[in-house]
């Protein structure tokens, strides 16, 4: 996948990227291992990451007051692809269709009426 989760982002490390990027190139008793330990690699700074400074991940953390569900779905569906990631695309226009509609009805309830 060409995009990456904010999580990937900060834990992601250069020598775990080299590893995946070699994958292809090495033989097939070679590439489990390897993938094994990418994995490996990736939890322990997942572990790291968590078990540091709780502060950091507050960070990253959204508001309850803030969240917005299509917000997550669009971050959600920019890290998909193939089926998965239509379906999320049509349920984000869904949910802006609505919001729309929503707010044309909103918008029609606080104009005067025509005299």
């Amino acid at each position: 996948m060409d995009s990456q989760s904010f999580l990937d982002e900060m834990i992601e490390e250069d020598s775990v990227q080299i590893l995946k990027a070699a994958l292809p190139y090495l033989p097939a008793s070679g590439q489990s291992f390897v993938s094994i330990f990418a994995k490996v690699l990736e939890l322990q700074n997942t572990i790291r990451l968590f078990t540091g400074a709780k502060d950091r991940m507050q960070l990253c953390a959204q508001s309850q007051e803030k969240a917005d569900p299509l917000e997550m779905l669009t971050a959600c569906s920019s890290v998909c692809h193939g089926a998965v990631k239509e379906r999320l695309d049509s349920l984000i226009s869904a949910i802006a269709m609505i919001q729309m509609f929503e707010l044309s009805q909103n918008q029609e309830r606080s104009q005067p009426p025509y005299e």
